[in-house]
């Protein structure tokens, strides 16, 4: 569009204003960002801009609808933008004025208050301090009230989790766009220590904000989070969620009161879940520095702790506090990437002790393909090819069919693969409950050289029609004509009868039978005539005679006691002459 003049699209724009369809209103923003102000004039960004802010707040509309004008404002191409391009900002002439309609509300359902939320945040960022004139409150006492409400909801008892999580995600936004203003700052962590007093059962989601938001919201947090808990008597109800607070905003700053706290809490951890938060929070002093009384709190839970995993934990982090100093204290109880999964309960979980114990999913650490055919026996067989590319232990690989086409198949066990050496073929019995080609889904269950157990999907496998083929008992010398014709008659009245015509390639009739058919001839005439039998399970026969062949083909007569195989086997007959 940039190469072509304003003036092309100048006598359309009139009616390109009033449009009510997303379609042609987001090709106007497009011709306004392309050519500015050498196609919009300011009236006309004016008018744009008011109709995206009434269409935004419109209650006819559906919520996408609603965002997607939301997104236009946010987005919108201005003129003489201040800011860098690409940066999403309120436009100069959005004024709050114009956008009350759009300023987030209670009722509001979750995403479109997020959306409207970012637009008041953006508003706050120009805020300067001044209200404006009459009884409309600023942006940034509005942002407040409705924070407020959020926390109130949030903060009933038996509330819904979805109500919580809206709130914190609200609290993201602001911390995420406000984080240079103190003055909308304090109060949001005030209100997020209160909802902490009235809820503790959110601990989790303190946890989750601390863990996103930076440090202009997360260090004054951490202190507010640490007053609240310190200040509580170490029997409440609440003692689990206290200790997972204390174990994120751990420090070494006062932690004379944390100590207090966890020493009256300690007598009230009787179960195995409190006395493992309790040494959590432990953990994460030591990681601090620790300090004598720590040394003493570690103590007395070694004499009452009654579970001996507790009991290890607590002596293991006493021993580190005696004899090592507070540098080499992080170092050993930091992550470390290259520890290897050991098989005790000591391990901290940063040394891969819990990733050892789930199973995880990896790439395919191989590739399956299917080989030839040559497993005789009273079912047909699929033989595998592994071509393996990296070391794996313990290889469990499990088959599934969709549908009722085939019955379950075993899994296949390998005790060890490793590239470079050769695999045997793998061999996957098939019991199909009726003759039709089919896909394998492929899932590999295995053991890394780490001691890891991991998962992988692998590429399906195609079970192709002569997959399924299977010989009949070979007559006596001299009787295969005679065999033949009695399989031959059989078929009819139950089955159905074809004549297809095989193309044969330049190799002729006899290397075509050589390549494909020779175990199921029953009685031949070479190189002009073939009686071929082929047993398909359950229990079908295909019959096939090819005679009278020609330079370029052969007729082939087909009977079955089953008609649902001739399509399959004309295919397959067709398809012949490609590969020989």
């Amino acid at each position: 569009l940039q190469g072509q003049p304003p003036a092309l699209f100048k006598p359309q724009l009139v009616r390109l204003l009033g449009t009510a369809q997303l379609t042609l209103l987001h090709a106007v923003l497009a011709l306004k960002a392309a050519f500015g102000e050498a196609l919009f004039t300011a009236q006309d960004e004016a008018l744009l801009l008011r109709r995206l802010t009434l269409a935004a707040q419109h209650p006819a509309l559906p919520t996408p609808t609603h965002l997607f004008h939301l997104h236009c404002l946010l987005s919108f191409p201005e003129n003489w933008p201040l800011g860098p391009e690409g940066e999403e900002a309120a436009p100069l002439l959005l004024r709050p004025q114009l956008c009350q309609g759009l300023l987030p509300s209670l009722l509001h359902d979750p995403m479109s208050l997020l959306a409207r939320l970012y637009l008041l945040c953006l508003l706050c960022m120009e805020d300067k301090e001044e209200e404006e004139k009459g009884q409309v409150p600023s942006p940034r006492q509005y942002l407040e009230e409705l924070l407020a409400g959020l926390r109130q909801r949030a903060a009933l008892a038996g509330s819904p989790q979805a109500l919580a999580t809206l709130c914190f995600q609200a609290s993201y936004l602001v911390a995420h766009c406000l984080a240079g203003q103190p003055a909308v700052l304090t109060p949001l962590i005030q209100g997020l220590a209160q909802l902490y007093r009235a809820r503790p059962v959110l601990a989790p989601h303190f946890v989750d904000l601390l863990d996103r938001v930076g440090p202009e919201l997360g260090e004054p947090l951490r202190v507010a989070l640490r007053q609240e808990v310190v200040s509580r008597p170490g029997r409440d109800e609440a003692l689990r969620w206290h200790l997972q607070i204390v174990a994120k905003v751990a420090d070494g700053d006062a932690q004379s009161a944390t100590l207090s706290f966890l020493q009256a809490a300690a007598a009230h951890c009787t179960g195995w879940d409190l006395q493992q938060a309790l040494l959590r929070v432990c953990r994460a002093l030591l990681r601090a520095g620790g300090g004598g009384g720590l040394a003493d709190l570690l103590q007395a839970l070694v004499r009452q702790l009654e579970d001996p995993d507790g009991r290890d934990h607590a002596r293991l982090y006493y021993i580190l506090l005696a004899h090592l100093a507070r540098p080499k204290l992080g170092v050993a109880l930091g992550p470390s990437l290259a520890a290897p999964a050991l098989a005790s309960s000591l391990v901290a979980e940063n040394q891969g002790f819990v990733a050892s114990l789930m199973v995880q999913e990896a790439p395919a650490p191989m590739r399956l393909s299917v080989g030839p055919r040559g497993v005789k026996g009273p079912l047909p067989v699929l033989q595998l090819q592994v071509e393996p590319l990296e070391p794996v232990y313990s290889l469990e690989l499990r088959f599934r069919v969709e549908g009722q086409l085939y019955a379950p198949m075993e899994a296949v066990h390998l005790p060890c693969l490793c590239p470079g050496r050769p695999a045997r073929p793998l061999l996957l019995p098939l019991q199909p409950r009726r003759p039709a080609p089919a896909w394998l889904d492929v899932h590999a269950l295995y053991t890394t050289p780490a001691g890891l157990t991991c998962h992988a999907h692998l590429p399906p496998l195609f079970v192709n029609f002569s997959n399924l083929f299977l010989p009949f008992p070979q007559p006596l010398e001299g009787a295969g004509p005679g065999f033949f014709e009695e399989l031959w008659d059989s078929c009819l009245p139950k089955g159905a009868e074809s004549r297809v015509w095989c193309p044969l390639g330049l190799q002729g009739l006899e290397a075509l039978v050589s390549c494909h058919l020779e175990p199921f001839v029953v009685a031949s005439q070479p190189p002009t005539s073939y009686h071929v039998a082929i047993r398909l399970p359950p229990d079908s026969k295909l019959l096939l005679r090819l005679e009278a062949a020609q330079t370029d083909g052969v007729p082939v007569a087909l009977r079955t006691d089953d008609w649902a195989v001739l399509p399959l086997a004309g295919d397959y007959l067709r398809g012949l002459s490609a590969t020989v």
